[in-house]
């Protein structure tokens, strides 16, 4: 166990508790009441969030960055500068290396900040009160490492988005051959890296031993990985959407004074957006720990879910 815990604070978290009745793990976990696990988990991840506010401050710094990052990478294309493109309107060697090193730099950035997350939620799972800090600290004190995987990460999205990209040019049969691989090959790296990063913050192993582990890890909890994750797209997808159809009634109404309602809706969508991405992480944490302990965080626990079940046959 890394430095992390030694962030805890010991103050305790007050949340209401749901009355529950304990009883004893099943020996087969049914594949509905892994769903359920999932969904409740989803939505108690994003209650944790709203705890800790500046999970979503967080998230709106990776998303202010990565944005100009994106804008950066974009502009010397769109202005049709000599060095990004040729008298044909094809992109340089030039352009297309600094648009690789923009998007290993924009994955680095996202890498930085799920880990401070990741770390104050362990933090706030453990029994802590964390800081804005915090999680900041934790993840400076892991940069070089942050910094290794951004840039193996990045490389790997990429390779992924060329090989999908290059699958859609294909016509016939060797396009859904092409395209079925390339989802194949994307749901076997999301699965292998899963709980990377609570490997590399909170127990401060290498990026090999991360993978490893990671890939061992996410076996124990499969259904609550995929669920999980599902929940929290789903609560959050629709409260976009929510936002996106009052936002809509706002512009009607408002009429001359639209680009008001319009503003109003784009800074709710980034809020819902923010909320559902750092629950996500929060999930990935409370995960880590449900797998590596056997049972979820107090948090959890808290409200119902006391007893769990992983798959002993996986190491």
């Amino acid at each position: 166990m890394s430095n992390i815990g030694e962030y805890s604070r010991n103050k305790s978290l007050r949340l209401p508790t749901a009355k529950c009745t304990p009883s004893a793990p099943p020996l087969v976990m049914g594949f509905f009441a892994t769903i359920s696990r999932g969904w409740k988990m989803s939505k108690l991840s994003m209650s944790v969030v709203k705890k800790d506010p500046e999970l979503i401050v967080y998230m709106f710094i990776c998303g202010t960055l990565s944005l100009l990052t994106m804008l950066l990478m974009g502009m010397p294309q769109y202005l049709e500068q000599g060095w990004a493109v040729d008298s044909e309107g094809q992109m340089t060697g030039a352009f297309m290396a600094f648009t690789f090193f923009g998007y290993m730099f924009l994955s680095i950035v996202v890498t930085f900040w799920n880990s401070a997350i990741v770390a104050n939620s362990h933090i706030r799972l453990t029994g802590g009160d964390p800081s804005f800090m915090d999680g900041v600290s934790a993840a400076m004190s892991k940069i070089h490492i942050i910094i290794l995987w951004g840039i193996i990460a990045g490389t790997v999205g990429l390779l992924l988005k060329l090989i999908n990209q290059a699958a859609r040019e294909q016509k016939g049969g060797a396009a859904v051959v092409a395209m079925i691989l390339s989802a194949i090959g994307a749901a076997v790296w999301w699965m292998m890296t899963f709980f990377m990063i609570p490997h590399m913050i909170i127990e401060n192993q290498s990026i090999g031993d991360s993978l490893k582990s990671s890939k061992n890890m996410f076996f124990k909890s499969w259904g609550e990985n995929i669920t999980s994750g599902l929940g929290i797209g789903m609560i959050g997808g629709f409260f976009v959407i929510l936002i996106a159809i009052v936002t809509f009634v706002m512009m009607v109404a408002l009429g001359p004074m639209w680009f008001i309602g319009l503003g109003i809706g784009a800074i709710g969508i980034s809020i819902a957006l923010a909320w559902t991405n750092a629950a996500e992480q929060v999930a990935v944490t409370a995960l880590y720990l449900y797998s590596k302990n056997g049972e979820m965080p107090e948090i959890y626990q808290n409200f119902g879910m006391t007893h769990f079940h992983m798959d002993p046959t996986v190491a």
